[in-house]
C-alpha cells in the first residue's frame, strides 16, 4: 500500500506520515522536502521529486517493505497523476490512496506558531501567507482530486487509529 498525505503547511502531514509508519508493519515514511533537499533539484522539481520518490518505492519493495508513507504539498490534480503514474509504473499492483489533511484555519495557524517556537529563524509571516496560499488553492475545489479529505484535528494516536480504519489495515 502507498499512502499519499497532502496538504498546506503545518497542518501535520509529517506528523502524521510518521505516526503511520510507526504502526505499519514494514513501512517506510518519505517527506517530500526531505527528498527534494538530498539534491539540488533540476529546474523542473516536482518532476525530480516524482522520478525520486519512484525510486525509492522499488528500492524499498526489493528490499521488503510493504507500505510507504509519502508526504508532500501538491497543488494541482495533475501533479498528483504524475505521481501516480509514476508508481503504478514501478507497481502496478500496489494500493494507493491519497488523503488531503484538513484542519480548521485557526488552529493550523496555532500549530504553525507553535513550531515557530522551536525555531531558530522567525519566518512567522513567510508561513502565515504560504498556508494562506496553499489552504486558497487546496481547500477551493469542490472535488477529490487533491485527495480523500481527512480531518487531522485530533492527537495523532486517535489520527492514526482512524487512518488505519480507513485503509482498512489492522
Amino acid at each position: 500500500m502507498i499512502i499519499v498525505l497532502n496538504g498546506p503547511l503545518g497542518i501535520g502531514k509529517s506528523t502524521l506520515a510518521e505516526a503511520l509508519h510507526e504502526h505499519l508493519d514494514s513501512s517506510v515514511m518519505l517527506d517530500g522536502d526531505h527528498v527534494v533537499a538530498l539534491n539540488p533539484a533540476p529546474d523542473d522539481e516536482l518532476a525530480y521529486l516524482h522520478d525520486t520518490l519512484a525510486l525509492l518505492v522499488a528500492h524499498h519493495q526489493r528490499a521488503g517493505y510493504r507500505h510507504v508513507v509519502i508526504n508532500h504539498y501538491w497543488s494541482a490534480p495533475e501533479q498528483l497523476d504524475d505521481l501516480r503514474s509514476r508508481l503504478r509504473a514501478v507497481d502496478g499492483g500496489a494500493e494507493l490512496r491519497c488523503f488531503l489533511l484538513t484542519l480548521p484555519e485557526a488552529e493550523n495557524l496555532r500549530r504553525i506558531a507553535q513550531r515557530q517556537k522551536a525555531r531558530a529563524l522567525d519566518e512567522t509571516e513567510f508561513e502565515r501567507e504560504t498556508v494562506a496560499e496553499e489552504r486558497g488553492v487546496l481547500y477551493g475545489r469542490d472535488d477529490r482530486a487533491l485527495g480523500e479529505p481527512f480531518d487531522v484535528s485530533a492527537p495523532p494516536e486517535e489520527l492514526v487509529a482512524r487512518m488505519l480504519r480507513t485503509l482498512q489495515v489492522d
